[in-house]
């Protein structure tokens, strides 16, 4: 996928992978990285709606990695 920022600079980033995580899951490769190369994650919503907590059961996580 490509991201074109505010300067017209367009960056292209590979999809690596992709994950469904449960809501409650505490996932922190999410958001964190050690391997010091730049990741774009991207996150959404999925699985089944539950009207009472208001939100859908899963994380769908797509992660990847700066061309």
């Amino acid at each position: 996928m490509s991201v074109e920022d505010e300067n017209g600079v367009v960056t292209t980033f590979i999809v690596r992978e992709i994950q469904t995580y449960s809501k409650d899951e505490d996932v922190p490769e999410v958001f964190n990285s050690s391997d010091g190369k730049v990741h774009l994650n991207l996150i959404t919503c999925t699985g089944v709606w539950n009207k009472e907590d208001n939100a859908f059961s899963e994380r769908l996580v797509v992660f990847t990695d700066k061309e």
